[in-house]
């Protein structure tokens, strides 16, 4: 049985010559509340400002991109986490040497940092870098050169997940943002507690953990208790950040699409009427009615998460909150899935994701190429003018010259850094200078 205890550990990865534990006490901070401060302030979180959410590049500054997307599912969380706080001090089950305040700052620190490992344009980008490396194996994966068969899943399934929990949790890369955030955040961030050569990874396309975190990986979860019959299950508060994540870009993404006029906003009024059980209203602002959609679907979340409270703490829920609705909600969801599949068949959607893949696919060439050489003369003076030029590109001097020793597998990793850290217009930026246009 899981126990919050261990669930709300302060603990970070330790540095080099630490042994792991919490922070330095703060008088006027939490750890927690140091979590979400490091989110917020971080460079991966400012560049969600230019990332897209669903609509890419939109020219409407009304559309969300990852960044308001964040900041609103953040806003959610910290509903869910009084919620939570309050009930669980009601039962005498919130431990003494924690706060409702320590639950509710770890669930907006979780939920401001769930898409910070997203790349460009989307889930596009996702696919973007999954099926170039997957036609360009003899690019990014030299016969010369040494690559482990688990990190060829890390790169082939590329996951914006994964991403996220190495930013979130390492700190050995200054020039990244790294955040070494607590091990109770970090667990609340993960949905899918497996790396990419679990089964699990292939046929869902989706996992929380790079070969290259395995270890980080293994004593945070192992440290939270979150293990189950020998295997790592969901941390609580990943249901409630999931669900909040869930709620805000399937109302949210909505009218966005009013807002570019791909669907009719009459439909969408429809579509959050059902959500609320009633007939559609004509009069109310469609920003009031969202409102009381979301608030609608926090109560149902919140309802599902109590209902099955004994086996979520005993590890052995591993679906989402929605997946237990039923009646209006269930169909309401059901069209919202076929708005999305019209959202994603939409003319500038499409052509801008094309882009997406060609711009991509040109860096990661010109970033594969100039590593791999670098890896096998291991001295930055010695490599190919244009090499170089790329190099000098994504990292500083200082980082290729003290990391010229590093074997290529670690530089893939560096590679994938740099590239899903990319916003959408550097991105498209970047490509056009390596192309020389």
């Amino acid at each position: 049985m899981l126990t919050w205890e261990r669930l709300l550990s302060n603990w970070r990865c330790p540095y080099p010559d630490q042994q792991p534990g919490p922070s330095s006490p703060n008088p006027f901070r939490t750890d927690f509340e140091s979590d979400y401060d490091r989110v917020i302030f971080s460079p991966p979180f400012r560049r969600l400002a230019r990332k897209t959410q669903v609509h890419p590049m939109a020219p409407n500054d009304h559309v969300h991109n990852r960044l308001t997307h964040s900041i609103e599912v953040a806003s959610v969380g910290r509903s869910f986490g009084r919620r939570l706080a309050n009930w669980l001090d009601e039962h005498k089950l919130m431990p003494p040497n924690r706060s409702g305040d320590d639950l509710v700052w770890t669930l907006m620190a979780s939920c401001a940092a769930h898409d910070i490992g997203n790349p460009p344009f989307g889930h596009a980008g996702e696919s973007a870098i999954r099926e170039w490396a997957a036609c360009h194996e003899d690019i990014v994966f030299p016969d010369d050169l040494e690559v482990s068969d688990a990190t060829r899943q890390d790169v082939l399934l590329f996951e914006g997940n994964a991403q996220g929990f190495r930013i979130a949790a390492r700190h050995d890369n200054p020039t990244v943002g790294y955040l070494r955030l607590t091990y109770a955040t970090l667990g609340a961030m993960v949905k899918y507690p497996w790396t990419s050569t679990d089964d699990r990874a292939s046929t869902q396309k989706k996992y929380n953990c790079f070969s290259c975190e395995r270890d980080i990986f293994r004593d945070v979860f192992e440290h939270l208790g979150l293990v189950a019959s020998g295997e790592y299950v969901r941390h609580p508060l990943s249901f409630l950040s999931e669900a909040a994540d869930d709620i805000c870009y399937r109302v949210l993404d909505l009218e966005d699409a009013a807002e570019l006029r791909i669907i009719p906003e009459a439909r969408v009024r429809e579509i959050y009427a059902q959500f609320l059980g009633g007939p559609p209203s004509k009069s109310m602002p469609l920003s009031m009615l969202r409102g009381k959609v979301v608030q609608g679907l926090i109560d149902e979340s919140w309802k599902v998460f109590i209902g099955d409270y004994e086996r979520i703490m005993a590890g052995a829920r591993t679906e989402d909150l929605k997946s237990s609705f039923d009646g209006d909600l269930k169909s309401a969801l059901h069209q919202v899935k076929e708005v999305y599949n019209e959202i994603f068949a939409d003319f500038s959607k499409v052509a801008t994701e094309l882009g997406a893949f060609k711009a991509l696919g040109r860096i990661l060439k010109a970033l594969c190429n100039a590593t791999s050489q670098l890896a096998r003369t291991k001295n930055p003076s010695e490599l190919k003018f244009v090499s170089k030029r790329c190099l000098d590109l994504a990292w500083t001097k200082d980082h290729v010259e003290q990391n010229a020793d590093k074997a290529y597998e670690w530089w893939l990793h560096q590679v994938l850094d740099y590239v899903s850290g990319l916003t959408d217009n550097y991105a498209r930026q970047i490509s056009r200078e390596i192309e020389g246009t």
